[in-house]
């Protein structure tokens, strides 16, 4: 029979040892597991609030004190479910399944809240996270793909899109958590190194070139990041060597110079009158959320309205008929998305998401200790990258997408703030991996 003591023990093993587990397996489970983000992200959220709700019965957490950062980021994360809310209401209509992708932003806000009052050698959990699922994204494609058409491969709930898309940023954050925590052994820099290239090779087969437009803009930003205070080799070096990258993917892949001879082709075709490329649909529905947007300003057509307005904008000629049909799926960017069917509070509400993280990150990228910085860089650029890859896609179409990235940042946030909680420098490169 188990003492009280051990019973205690076993109790806080248990207790660090999920978090851990979440923070190690949650970025690989979203891509190696139909529905296993999402189920992760909702027991974490639940666990999260009970937490909330009984601090003294978990031990390990300091009390929470709430500041701007917390504040901040709950408001930002709150407001996509409010301006769907109150779009819904405006018009006499709250369609229930607009709500559930929005709700699920200000869901990480209570997980956020308890990882950044755990302990460093809990948030260190997630050193090797992302490399993990840049290797799994590549692993799916290489053991068990499924071809979406037109020889695009992804997994088999994931349409190639976003899965080429997260399976990119995947990669850029394994190699910006080399050295992370401390020092890696050259074992887990050659996994992290691994982490890199298989994710630019995942996004390669998939397809997905929109996502490929964030490589430029994250690597300069990078760029500036890192070479603040470095010598003047070291800037020389690292442009130069992402750059021969860059340069190296264009040369050695047919599936990357096919890629950007497409987009080059379609737009000479839609010049010519030949709008129904892949491109030129992406143009012609533009055109139409502008229109949208300029004769309903303020809150748009409320839930849907965008699919709904279809049908008439196909009747005008303002849309060819594959464009109309490929609308009422989606307007393929995120911006429009929100701001056709909830006006300028839905496109102020979606910039919150990007803005307020953003500036959070970019505020902590001079914190005390490195650990906390190089979660900052790397939060900007999970923030960035997702900004990026909107533009030609609605990345939150999906609640899986959604509650991917809502759940990445609260794990960035925490880790790049938690130097706050502890109130002076603290060297986590000497605590292990417990």
């Amino acid at each position: 029979m188990s003492t009280p003591a051990k019973q205690s023990s076993l109790s806080v093993n248990l207790r660090s040892l999920l978090p851990a587990l979440f923070l190690l397996t949650y970025p690989s489970a979203t891509l190696l597991i139909h529905g296993g983000g999402s189920a992760l992200s909702i027991a974490a959220v639940m666990v999260s609030l009970v937490l909330l709700a009984l601090p003294r019965n978990w031990g390990g957490l300091r009390p929470l004190q709430w500041d701007r950062v917390d504040v901040a980021l709950c408001i930002a994360t709150a407001s996509p479910f409010l301006a769907v809310l109150l779009g819904g209401a405006w018009h006499g209509a709250v369609v229930a399944s607009t709500l559930d992708s929005p709700s699920r932003f200000f869901a990480a806000a209570p997980l956020f809240l308890v990882l950044r009052r755990a302990l460093p050698r809990t948030l260190a959990w997630a050193d090797l996270s992302f490399a993990l699922a840049g290797l799994a994204a590549l692993g799916i494609l290489l053991i068990a793909p499924r071809d979406w058409g037109f020889g695009r491969l992804s997994s088999q709930f994931l349409n190639p899109i976003h899965f080429g898309d997260i399976a990119l940023v995947m990669g850029a954050l394994s190699v910006l958590s080399l050295n992370w925590w401390r020092k890696d052994r050259l074992a887990v820099r050659v996994v992290k190194m691994a982490g890199l290239f298989a994710g630019l090779a995942a996004s390669l087969i998939t397809g997905s070139r929109g996502g490929w437009i964030a490589i430029p803009v994250v690597a300069a930003m990078i760029l500036y990041a890192r070479s603040r205070g470095k010598s003047r080799r070291w800037k020389v070096l690292l442009p130069a060597a992402i750059v021969a990258i860059l340069v190296g993917v264009y040369v050695f892949s047919p599936t990357a110079r096919d890629r950007v001879g497409d987009v080059s082709s379609d737009i000479v075709q839609y010049t010519h009158g030949n709008k129904d490329t892949p491109l030129g649909i992406r143009l012609q529905l533009y055109e139409a959320a502008a229109r949208i947007v300029e004769n309903h300003p303020l809150l748009g057509l409320g839930g849907d309205g965008f699919r709904d307005s279809m049908e008439s904008f196909a009747k005008s000629g303002l849309l060819t008929p594959a464009a109309a049909q490929l609308g009422r799926g989606e307007t393929h960017n995120q911006l429009f998305a929100y701001m056709t069917d909830y006006g300028i509070v839905g496109g102020l509400a979606l910039l919150s998401i990007y803005v307020v993280p953003g500036a959070i990150f970019w505020r902590r990228l001079n914190a005390p200790t490195v650990p906390a910085r190089r979660a900052a860089l790397m939060g900007l650029t999970f923030v960035v990258a997702f900004w990026i890859f909107g533009l030609t896609v609605e990345t939150f179409d999906l609640k899986v997408t959604v509650s991917f990235y809502a759940s990445v940042i609260a794990i960035l946030a925490a880790a790049s703030a938690y130097a706050d909680r502890r109130g002076q420098y603290h060297d986590v490169q000497r605590e292990p991996l417990q």
